[in-house]
């Protein structure tokens, strides 16, 4: 490992082909850093040396929350350095992994181009935007970084030969594939390839070779978003425009554009005033939109089948001459348009009943949506959650206007009375008396006028009072985070701060981004009610982050496990069965690494512990030579250190953590440990072997799907749990086995004494609690909740 004065390095975070990059504590200020070591075989190329010391040189001279910072820069034996930032949150393409949210996606667009709005001010192009060079710090601010390809837009340096192009292919704008002169807006277009890959999971263009991708850069038209997305089409159209004049001219109007279009979302227009209800305005925008969207779709396919143009088509012809079209364009409210295009027929008009039939469907499936225990609400995209809500207040209101509540009887109607009159009818003999029959005649009856006296008699009446309309009450919930937004679901009013109400009971439901939602029950009787709900942060599995100390500094790097279930043990094992299902029901943090010296060091400076014996180094090699009371005293101190629920893992946990998902005998599979873990045989590793075994650096080799680092082999890592040599009445949800008096503890993931057979994810093994040896090591844990 390098040794550069001044700094002690902890462990190995990256390397490439021009620089390795270290964890290392600045001793001067005890400030944890990312150091950039130049490989020494590139320092007699003059274009490496330049590049390396120009990226230093730029970013020292932009200071933005959003660019990375640096701290030193020197040479030591022939090594140049640079330090900078640590950034331990990854990588875009890390965060990816887990999955990245529309909103998290825009802010991170939104940082990056505030960061290139100001670098390309100072007159630095960056050339190289790429996921990998967009990072993240503790509180998930992304950062931009490696400026070793930047120039300056009027620098006359010669950074690459005649027609060399400088970049990544895919993420090259069109001029720079060109080998062309770029500017500021050649970032613009790849930070717009990157949104379109954290929107999409992919690149815009693809092919084998990269000539290909830039060909494509080039001449293929701009991807579309999936549906979901298409209210950002216009944004990412602009952005990846194949000239620099149709694009953003700078970051702040991307900015701008992000601003206005989540104002559009979120129902606050921002290019027009009226003085009709501004959510009426916007629900019949909304609705003339998706009319007119879907009369064109169905007016094309109807016409198609029936080979009849329709009304509203103007007709054009193509170049050849050969073939006419009828083409529609419907507009929406946010610049977007739907094309429709048909063959010619005769000229009838489409029936009125399709837009009509649209019109119910739309009015009546809104009014059915925004109901207050319709799931399939909450489902919705945003904006159509808006429109639906619009449309359904409208319809109450209208509603309210044709048939009021307190609406008065109809007048009273003049009764109609059915009489019955003799009618003569002939007679067999003359002078007879002639036998009547009876017909039933319908005549108008008029009813007489009230007297006075009993009008006065109708006034002494006692009038029954009706029963006082109840006051209405505010109702304000104040929220943590701020942006959270709140619903009363009880009700079809969409809730504003200060929203009156009547007296009862009100369910009350508080959500954000990234964090569990929380339903409240409240109850308002005679006064205003003001209250404040703080959301619980939702675990991101495979973030990483690190605790604050009180002393300074930070603690381990720890990385989230998901909830879930697992087979835990081996059947062919005696001290590993009977096999049984345990359930992880909530997230946890484990340490990514087995606690290191460097970990360890921190502790014992602070409690004036002694620090272990050790034989293979300190730094990032696991600390050894600790009882499990010693690391039960480090959780402890970490806990009182950070205010966080620090503990050792339960041996359920360790295992579903150490599988990382999978049911094999290793988490790789079930194939050969070789070149995969240090062990002392069937391991092949270059710390250990038949004739001397030493622990590796931490890290030393691959992380399993959950991010965790040697969880086989290396050491043995003492868990919570008291050992039983089976698992019979053994809990199933994760917790740990504990008796009293317990003297022997389970210790998992076998060590560099172990064959490769004895560090599977099943292993485990026993020792007394006092043990100290030199393979016996640890990792903790902390509760999230």
């Amino acid at each position: 490992m390098q040794k550069i004065p001044g700094y002690q390095i902890i462990r190995k975070i990256d390397q490439g082909g021009m620089s390795t990059v270290y964890l290392a504590v600045q001793l001067s200020v005890g400030r944890e850093v990312a150091l950039k070591v130049m490989s020494p075989a590139l320092n007699s190329d003059p274009v490496f040396s330049e590049r390396f010391q120009r990226e230093a040189n730029i970013v020292g001279q932009l200071t933005h929350p959003n660019i990375v910072r640096i701290y030193d820069i020197g040479r030591h034996d022939n090594l140049n350095y640079i330090a900078m930032d640590y950034l331990p949150g990854g990588t875009i393409h890390d965060k990816m992994a887990t999955g990245i949210s529309l909103k998290e996606a825009l802010r991170i667009t939104r940082e990056i181009a505030g960061a290139l709005d100001h670098a390309h001010r100072k007159g630095y192009v960056h050339r190289d935007i790429k996921p990998e060079n967009i990072l993240f710090n503790d509180d998930n601010t992304a950062i931009l970084s490696d400026f070793g390809v930047a120039k300056t837009v009027s620098s006359g340096s010669q950074m690459t030969n005649a027609g060399t192009v400088v970049g990544t292919p895919h993420y090259m704008s069109p001029e720079q594939a060109r080998g062309k002169p770029i500017d500021g807006r050649s970032d613009l277009y790849s930070l717009g390839v990157v949104l379109y890959e954290m929107l999409t999971g992919a690149v815009p263009y693809k092919a084998d070779e990269a000539v290909a991708i830039a060909i494509k850069h080039l001449t293929a038209p701009i991807p579309k978003l999936p549906s979901q997305y298409v209210l950002f089409q216009p944004l990412l159209n602009k952005m990846l425009a194949k000239e620099p004049e149709d694009r953003f001219q700078c970051g702040k109007e991307i900015i701008d554009s992000l601003d206005n279009t989540q104002n559009q979302l979120s129902g606050h227009p921002t290019s027009y005033t009226t003085s009709t209800d501004s959510s009426t305005v916007q629900i019949f925008v909304l609705l003339k939109a998706l009319l007119l969207t879907t009369y064109a779709a169905l007016s094309s396919n109807l016409m198609r089948l029936l080979k009849l143009p329709g009304k509203g088509f103007k007709k054009s012809q193509s170049d050849s001459g050969q073939q006419e079209n009828y083409t529609t364009v419907v507009a929406t409210r946010l610049n977007e348009a739907v094309v429709v295009t048909r063959t010619p027929g005769s000229n009838k008009k489409l029936p009125l009943l399709a837009i009509l039939l649209l019109l119910t469907l739309w009015l009546g499936g809104s009014h059915w949506l925004y109901q207050p225990d319709n799931k399939v609400y909450s489902l919705l995209p945003p904006a159509l959650q808006t429109a639906t809500h619009a449309t359904s207040t409208h319809i109450n209101k209208l509603i309210e206007r044709i048939w009021p509540k307190n609406q008065q009887p109809l007048p009273r109607q003049q009764p109609i009375i059915t009489t019955k009159i003799a009618q003569p009818t002939p007679s067999a003999a003359e002078g007879a008396p002639a036998p009547a029959t009876v017909a039933a005649v319908k005549l108008p009856v008029t009813i007489p006028e009230q007297q006075p006296e009993e009008a006065a008699a109708e006034e002494i009446k006692p009038k029954q009072s009706k029963p006082p309309k109840p006051t209405d009450f505010a109702l304000t919930v104040n929220t943590k985070p701020s942006s959270a937004r709140v619903r009363i679901m009880n009700i079809k009013d969409v809730y504003q701060p200060g929203i009156k109400l009547k007296p009862g009971s009100y369910q009350i439901r508080v959500s954000a981004s990234g964090y569990h939602t929380l339903d409240r029950t409240i109850d308002i009787t005679d006064q205003n009610r003001e209250l404040t709900l703080a959301l619980t942060k939702a675990p991101v599995a495979g973030a990483v982050f690190y605790n604050q100390l009180k002393s300074g500094g930070k603690g381990p790097a720890m990385v989230i496990i998901p909830p879930g279930s697992f087979n835990m043990g081996d059947r062919t094992n005696g001290n590993t069965a009977p096999v049984r299902k345990v359930r992880i029901r909530q997230a946890f943090a484990a340490s990514q690494y087995e606690i290191t010296y460097a970990d360890y060091q921190k502790f014992t400076n602070s409690t004036g512990r002694q620090f272990p014996k050790n034989r293979w180094g300190k730094g990032s090699r696991p600390v050894t030579n600790v009882s499990w009371h010693d690391a039960i005293a480090y959780t402890d101190w970490l806990r009182k250190s950070t205010g966080k629920k620090y503990r050792l893992l339960t041996e359920a946990e360790w295992e579903y953590a150490a599988r990382g998902g999978s049911q094999n005998a290793y988490w790789w599979g079930n194939k050969s440990a070789q070149g995969r873990a240090n062990c002392r045989r069937g391991c092949d590793s270059p710390y250990s072997n038949l004739l001397s075994i030493k622990t590796a650096p931490v890290g030393s080799f691959r992380a399993n799907n959950f991010k965790l680092y040697d969880t086989a082999g290396n050491v043995a890592e003492w868990v919570q749990d008291c050992y039983q040599d089976h698992y019979l009445g053994a809990p199933k949800d994760g917790s740990a086995v504990e008796q009293k008096n317990c003297s022997i503890r389970s210790v998992r993931g076998g060590s560099i004494r172990s064959n490769s057979s004895a560090i599977k994810n099943y292993s485990r093994g026993r020792q007394p609690a006092s043990t100290k040896e030199n393979h016996l090591g640890f990792r903790v844990a902390v509760d999230l909740y």
